[in-house]
């Protein structure tokens, strides 16, 4: 069987001329990553990380921030975030969870978009202390791959979730506001 494989291997080569030289060269020289971001981020057109600051974008919309700034924001925005779950500020959530806007859980199967997240939020869950760490940002363009560990304490519909989770979230800037538009999070095992 990995004869038969190796000849419609040959065979396509073959056939694809000097074009499949041109794929295998360019297979060669990609970096080889480790993570889903860094393969998301090597699928991405070179022009989506060729912005720079200060620049404008080329469909004439807001002008990006500096990646120091943009990381700082971001990083209170996270803070932000979770202030308003532990005090139930509906207002500011609503403004920094985008409308479509999704949550990923092995706890809730079902996923949750923007109303079931916050109805969930807001009525289930009572946040009384959280800590991030290990926490980086990465921009992309208009989009930006928050990734850390959030320990929290929590309980939802007074059962405990307390724990440490691994969390990524993905923010994007529409019209020079970041909003958040998924957050995907997994409980590390005690």
């Amino acid at each position: 069987m990995q004869s038969m494989s190796f000849c419609s291997l040959v065979l396509t080569l073959i056939l694809l001329g000097t074009g499949a030289s041109t794929v295998l060269a360019q297979e060669k020289e990609k970096p080889k990553t480790g993570t889903t971001v860094d393969a998301w981020r090597h699928s991405l057109p070179p022009e989506s990380e060729a912005q720079r600051p200060g620049e404008e974008m080329p469909d004439g919309s807001a002008v990006l921030q500096p990646k120091a700034e943009a990381t700082k924001a971001l990083l209170a925005l996270e803070r932000l975030w979770m202030d308003s779950l532990k005090v139930g500020d509906v207002d500011s959530l609503g403004q920094i969870i985008s409308d479509d806007f999704a949550l990923v859980s092995p706890r809730m199967l079902d996923g949750k978009d923007r109303v079931k997240y916050l109805e969930f939020a807001l009525r289930d869950l009572k946040l009384t202390s959280y800590e991030f760490s290990k926490t980086t940002v990465r921009l992309f363009g208009k989009t930006a791959i928050v990734t850390g560990l959030l320990k929290q304490d929590v309980l939802s519909k007074g059962e405990d979730w307390s724990g440490t989770y691994l969390v990524t979230d993905v923010w994007i800037n529409r019209n020079g506001t970041w909003r958040a538009v998924s957050r995907h999070e997994d409980r590390l095992k005690k």
